[in-house]
């Protein structure tokens, strides 16, 4: 039986990827961006497998429109992988209030608006799985993505707590956290804060070090994404590369470390 998924943000990136591979699979697409445009030839190569809606995450309109068309093109909604976002670039006392919220406004408040929107069409299913794209920046920081990785900790949160809570109605939710890949997260998409002068050297070392690493390839990514949604048991969380594997890995561990090293002190609070 063929599924529908609800795909936000796919205009570039893992969004487009998504659609593209689902293509040779049968099922069907409901693939958004906030200009149509840009996805027209992904409904072109195939009209009956996919419809596109016009989705602006930050516009409730958009979102509840582009549900109910996808309910009545198709019948149902079974996977939402939540994937519009953006990344944040800068030191913390750069960005504006304006930059900060609509970072938040996209990455967190757009992802919860459109969950709300679809879990009445999961519950009256009993089933349905949520794909909330978080990143390697949900459970480690680095120096220039203190927003996106604050934007990232967030989803993380409040994924783990509606992972248990909607459990008992059948709905999956999966937190997919990517290292870094050939995107455009650190091209046309990124935003950047207006730098200070004091910050260059530690601008300048990200750059050398961004630039030595070697990047992931976007298609083997959401290959192997669709693997994990499409297995019986998908994980709560799904690290996608080496980069986020042993990064998470060894974050965690530190975490771990740090704990039992003040685990003396802490006690002395019971």
């Amino acid at each position: 039986m063929s599924r529908v998924w609800f795909i936000t943000g796919t205009s570039t990136g893992f969004g487009r990827k998504f659609v593209e591979q689902l293509l040779h699979t049968g099922d069907r697409i409901v693939a958004t961006a906030r200009n149509l445009n840009d996805i027209a030839d992904l409904q072109k190569a195939s009209p009956d497998q996919i419809h596109i809606a016009s989705l602006d995450v930050t516009k409730k309109e958009q979102i509840q429109a582009a549900v109910q068309e996808a309910v009545e093109r198709f019948g149902r909604i079974d996977i939402v992988v939540n994937n519009a976002g953006y990344g944040l670039f800068g030191m913390l006392e750069e960005y504006t209030d304006e930059e900060i919220r609509k970072q938040f406004d996209v990455n967190v408040f757009g992802m919860l608006d459109v969950i709300r929107e679809t879990l009445p069409v999961f519950k009256k299913q009993k089933s349905g799985h949520y794909v909330n794209i978080s990143s390697v920046f949900g459970v480690w920081a680095v120096p220039t993505f203190s927003l996106y990785a604050a934007s990232k900790f967030a989803v993380e949160g409040f994924s783990k707590a509606m992972a248990a809570e909607l459990e008992p109605f059948g709905i999956k939710t999966t937190i997919v956290e990517p290292g870094v890949f050939e995107t455009e997260f650190m091209g046309h998409s990124r935003k950047l804060a207006e730098p200070l002068p004091e910050y260059a050297p530690i601008y300048e070392a990200f750059y050398r070090g961004y630039e030595a690493l070697k990047k992931g390839d976007q298609g083997k990514a959401v290959e192997a994404m669709i693997a994990m949604i499409n297995s019986e048991n998908p994980p709560l969380h799904f690290p996608v590369g080496a980069l986020a594997t042993y990064g998470i890995r060894d974050a965690l561990g530190q975490r771990i470390k740090e704990v039992a090293a003040w685990e003396e002190v802490s006690l002395i609070a019971e």
